[in-house]
């Protein structure tokens, strides 16, 4: 419960600064802000796929384990400083709001996967209170700073997307001093890349592709719609968002608790597998059937003027993010069995459905086909994701698939 407490309060500030935009803004610039905010969450998966998941799996003494979370530390700083020259190079390519903007994620993105990884190491170690203390302290921070910067007039996006990205950094800070090990550094990360490398690439290829249409499709998006379109879109799924707030968080969890389950009763964690699978599907439907009943006058008064044609997306969005979280848990099964391989082939095999059918049917009949096909292309991942999982918990021996601390560490 915790956990899911902390992915509310991880997911409430990136909600807080969705919601601020959109109350004040068009729908052209909610279209602006969606690129910027795509780029953050793609980036953040891959770095958290390189690092972070491949913490959760581990089921090592505590006595071996604060090494194993500094290595992790220090990997996910490095990766998150080469993600941020990525970045500034983007950034440089583009004009005006977007320019400032991604600039300003790329200063801040080394302190952000700080914060996020300290997140994880507060699960791993069955302590969740204390990620639930780091998201807490941003959250509180960035709404404490547009309080008083909003009094002052800034309330354009560049100064929002600043307000959070700095609050974040401040807090990313922290984690950096707590946990970041300065002796024997490149010892620590040539064990990370030793024990972890084969599991961490597959797992951030495996992310990418399963992020392919929420997030990479956005920049597809532009090319067929106006931004103004892509606006609509955004919003359409950020009312969603409370949903996804428990899909991660439920995720986070089940991978680490599944682990355990696979370790002793194979059959006991894929029913738990499937049961979370089908409960998440559920919530999501009920809450978007729930969203689409309010009144649109009530919407459209906390979530600006992009809401009466963002509403119109909305029954479309919800079922594909229902199929997409049924799929995702599934997937979050098998990562729980440390099955990075048989995850990144089954994305790459299943996900490309995703882009020819709803690309496709944008560009020939416009945005609501657009997404009724990512909506049948989820459907397909997430049948063939039960039965891979099923095929792969009857033929799991944990002591094959999982890799010794101490052997990966004399490897």
């Amino acid at each position: 419960m915790l956990t899911v407490m902390d992915q509310g309060a991880s997911s409430a500030s990136n909600f807080a600064v969705a919601f601020l935009i959109a109350h004040s803004s068009t729908a052209h610039l909610l279209g602006t802000f969606a690129v910027v905010q795509t780029t953050y969450v793609l980036t953040q998966s891959i770095v958290r796929s390189l690092t972070s998941d491949c913490l959760l799996t581990r089921r090592d003494s505590d006595e071996v384990m604060p090494r194993y979370e500094s290595a992790g530390f220090l990997s996910a700083f490095c990766c998150a400083l080469v993600a941020a020259v990525v970045l500034l190079g983007v950034g440089a390519a583009f004009s005006s709001d977007l320019r400032v903007t991604f600039i300003t994620l790329a200063v801040a993105f080394p302190l952000l996967a700080c914060q996020d990884f300290a997140r994880y190491i507060g699960i791993t170690r069955y302590n969740p209170l204390y990620a639930v203390w780091l998201d807490t302290a941003w959250l509180v921070l960035f709404l404490v700073a547009y309080v008083v910067l909003r009094e002052r007039g800034f309330v354009s996006m560049p100064w929002i997307f600043g307000e959070w990205s700095a609050t974040g950094a401040l807090v990313g800070l922290y984690a950096l001093w707590n946990h970041l090990v300065i002796r024997n550094q490149r010892n620590l990360i040539a064990f990370w890349a030793r024990s972890e490398r084969a599991v961490a690439f597959r797992f951030a290829g495996e992310s990418l592709l399963q992020n392919a249409w929420t997030y990479v499709a956005v920049y597809l998006l532009i090319v067929i719609f106006s931004l103004s379109e892509v606006g609509e879109i955004k919003l359409a799924q950020l009312v969603i968002a409370p949903t996804i707030v428990v899909l991660s968080g439920i995720s986070t969890s089940m991978v680490a608790v599944a682990s355990r389950y696979f370790a002793t009763d194979a059959k006991k964690a894929l029913r738990f597998v499937i049961g979370v699978a089908i409960a998440i599907a559920a919530v999501c439907l009920l809450w978007t059937l729930a969203v689409y009943s309010v009144p649109t006058a009530t919407m459209t008064k906390l979530l600006g003027p992009a809401w009466p044609n963002a509403r119109q997306l909305v029954p479309l969005t919800g079922i594909g993010m229902a199929a997409m979280g049924f799929g995702g848990m599934l997937g979050a099964g098998l990562r729980s069995m440390r099955a990075a391989k048989k995850t990144f082939r089954l994305s790459l095999a299943s996900l490309p459905s995703v882009f020819v059918l709803s690309l496709g049917g944008g560009v020939i009949w416009g945005v609501r086909a657009a997404l009724a096909g990512a909506a049948i292309g989820y459907a397909v991942f997430a049948v063939a994701a039960l039965v891979l999982l099923i095929q792969t918990a009857h033929r799991f021996d944990p002591s094959v698939e999982s890799v010794p601390f101490a052997d990966a560490a004399q490897a």
